[in-house]
């Protein structure tokens, strides 16, 4: 039997919706100059922008497939989602104090007031064309789960889902971006607050009952302690968790836009440590979720379950479980955590090309409001990249485009870290140390890439041996770099230092 939303679940969608295109036209009149577009203006509260970065943070992936993976296993990734507290920390008093002292336009732009222009275009153009690949996967797993719960057409929601995200990014910019994740961020949370209490009323032992039932199956198990070079364990996970926060909060456009665009100091720090508790307090909610799911359907069997793939019981739930209405939040819920991650992506791809390659390369000397028209164009030009990666992946029926993101993401981003760390802990590495060092990672990346796959295992079989699993390309390609470019840097050199005023933990001057 098919289940589908009924007419009040979709009246508190479409009202949702609405006000989301309605903040988009709204903040389009203030957007004037390309620090309002792009940096809001650097004027928004902490607490919205904290909200703002949970929204961004929490995709619609993480929606299905946390409570998916607790519901069939157990909680072996909440210790490394607690690591982004750590991050966090870094973010706190490492990262957003250089971001916001130099005022930079972009996160790749301190890369070249670093280490120069080759180091901000080979950031930017790593950013970007990850993002590309991730909009289509984004909007196309976002798209099933409606389609799954809906029944209307997949290609119909991709386009309709994906016109409307791209419309109120491309009219308000960044500040419409925010607000838009406040609301989105409530609908997360508060449609999400109602899963566990329904769970814990329809079972007779209530909340105890799924403490205790599941405590008993182990669904509260963090997994193996053991360290293996080609499993995921706790530690392994623990440590490839850590390294992507600390990537996060300090290489990715999207993070560094939010730390620009408070107002205040204060206000900033109070963004961040918002973002960071209210992220993580919602990841362990929707784990929770997931094994208050399977404690539910252990009493409850669904014949129906047995098809379907974990990520697909939170949606069945809903739709079979939940009231009318009550529904209908839930998946605003849903559609919050896509959209959020969407816009943002769209927004901060906008912003890259046009400040660090069109502004940079092209036109350096034209007036603000160009560069606003400019932006809204790439928004646009993304937007529609990102519908027709998505209807690519629908047409063709393959995954060559989320195994592309993934590619592309170990191969451009590995080391980027090490990259900034390099810039904001050292004072001797210079340029071509660091060039230096960047080229032999990423050719050392492309390799371990290579021998990781079929054709290439069964080439070099030997080399493929040495290699550990590519999941371990964040963490060593990062502290390769890092230490690469630092013994690099003694060797014999030529030319005058770089001034390294506010660009080092060094040489930073107190703000007044």
């Amino acid at each position: 039997m098919l289940h589908y939303l009924r007419w009040p679940d979709f009246l508190v969608i479409c009202l949702n919706l609405g006000a989301m295109i309605a903040i988009g036209i709204y903040t389009s009149r203030k957007s004037k100059s390309s620090e309002a577009y792009f940096l809001a203006g650097r004027s928004m509260p902490g607490w919205v922008v904290g909200i703002s970065l949970m929204s961004t943070i929490i995709s619609s992936m993480t929606f299905l497939a946390m409570p998916g993976f607790a519901y069939q296993e157990d909680w072996r990734y909440v210790p490394g989602h607690m690591t982004y507290l750590i991050a966090n920390l870094a973010a706190l008093f490492l990262f957003m104090p250089f971001f916001r002292a130099g005022r930079f336009p972009s996160a790749y732009a301190y890369l070249e007031r670093r280490f120069g222009t080759w180091a901000r275009l080979y950031a930017g153009a790593g950013f970007i064309l990850f993002q590309v690949f991730r909009l289509g996967v984004i909007l196309y797993a976002v798209s099933l789960a409606i389609e799954t719960l809906t029944g209307f057409p997949l290609p119909l929601i991709i386009v309709v889902f994906g016109l409307l995200v791209a419309f109120y990014t491309t009219a308000g910019g960044l500040e419409a971006v925010i607000w838009t994740d406040v609301l989105q961020g409530v609908a997360l949370v508060g449609g999400g607050l109602l899963c566990v209490p329904v769970v814990a009323t329809l079972l007779p032992g209530g909340l105890e009952q799924i403490l205790t039932e599941a405590s008993a199956a182990g669904k509260f198990s963090i997994g193996s302690t053991h360290f293996s070079w080609d499993e995921k364990t706790l530690w392994v996970t623990t440590l490839l968790y850590f390294f992507l926060f600390l990537q996060i909060m300090s290489t990715d456009q999207m993070t560094v836009q939010r730390y620009s665009a408070m107002k205040t100091d204060r206000e900033a720090r109070k963004g961040v440590i918002l973002g960071a508790f209210s992220t993580v307090s919602v990841w362990l909610y929707f784990t929770f979720v997931g094994t208050a799911l399977y404690v539910f359907y252990n009493h409850f069997p669904a014949p129906e379950l047995s098809g379907m793939a974990p990520e697909q019981v939170f949606p069945f739930f809903i739709l079979t479980q939940m009231p009318a209405g009550l529904a209908g939040l839930i998946v605003s819920g849903l559609l919050a955590a896509a959209m959020s991650t969407l816009d943002s992506s769209i927004n901060a791809s906008s912003a890259t090309v046009t400040t660090d390659f069109y502004r940079r390369l092209v036109a350096p000397d034209r007036e603000e409001a160009h560069y606003v028209t400019v932006g809204r164009w790439f928004s646009v030009v993304f937007g529609a990249v990102m519908i027709g990666a998505a209807l690519t992946i629908y047409l063709t029926r393959t995954e060559t485009l989320m195994d592309l993101q993934s590619l592309l993401m170990s191969i451009l981003s590995g080391g980027l870290l090490g990259l900034f760390l390099l810039g904001f802990l050292t004072r001797r590495v210079d340029s071509r140390s660091a060039a230096v060092a960047t080229i032999c990672v990423v050719a050392a990346v492309c390799l371990w890439v290579f021998v990781g796959s079929d054709v290439g295992a069964r080439l070099w079989p030997a080399v493929a041996r040495v290699f550990p699993d590519r999941f371990w390309i964040i963490v060593l390609a990062n502290l390769a770099l890092l230490g690469l470019g630092y013994l690099i840097s003694w060797l014999p050199r030529k030319g005058p230092a770089r001034d390294l005023t506010n660009l080092t933990v060094w040489t930073q001057k107190p703000r007044p």
